[in-house]
């Protein structure tokens, strides 16, 4: 079985109206569910896909009747409150590479809105969701810090629970998570880890 993990397409980020960092606050804390912005939809030859429930995603499904799709809040991007992070003049300074550096050190600390518990717990449920489909193929589509954190999971086999700072491998500041519509595959042996837990 393959499993392919893709981040969701375009959605607005930088509203024209506005404090921009007033709307990114709302977005990071989903008091907001912008819609998508792309004009295309996220393809897949997969019978089974899982997804987030923020509009962003929902609107880019391809909705192919012989598709199954199955919508879990366990995709949602991960919650943060942008103002806890930093201040708006350090985000004015250094976009989105400050948000990344200090995503990181909550993470590490689990000062997050979600502990690392919870998160980790939804990470495993998702990945036996997958691999109790009886298929060859499963899609799975999310946001970027989730996909990060499932990526650091899988790649780590589970160290980075107890060992958070493994953290800093999957997400560096000054570089994007993913491309929007970009991602990772992974093969059911590489999760032989889980499935012995």
């Amino acid at each position: 079985m393959t499993i392919n993990f893709i981040k969701t397409l375009k959605y607005e980020t930088k509203p024209q109206n506005g404090d921009v960092f007033e709307y990114l606050s709302k977005l990071t804390m989903q008091e907001i569910d912008p819609p998508s912005t792309s004009d295309i939809c996220i393809q897949t030859n997969s019978k089974i896909v899982f997804h987030s429930p923020l509009k962003r995603v929902i609107q880019t499904l391809e909705l192919k009747s012989d598709t199954q799709y199955i919508e879990t809040d366990k995709l949602k991007e991960i919650l943060f409150n942008l103002k806890e992070l930093c201040t708006k003049q350090e985000w004015e300074k250094e976009k989105s590479e400050i948000v990344r550096e200090r995503f990181k050190t909550a993470f590490i600390n689990d000062q997050l809105p979600i502990k690392r518990v919870i998160i980790f717990d939804e990470i495993k449920e998702v990945l036996n969701d997958c691999l109790s489909q009886d298929t060859d193929n499963v899609t799975v589509i999310s946001h970027s810090f989730r996909l990060k954190l499932i990526q650091a999971f899988i790649e780590t086999q589970g160290k980075i629970i107890n060992n958070p700072h493994l953290i800093h491998r999957y997400i560096e500041k000054d570089k994007k998570t993913f491309e929007f519509g970009g991602g990772f595959s992974v093969q059911k042996e590489n999760l032989f880890f889980l499935l012995d837990g």
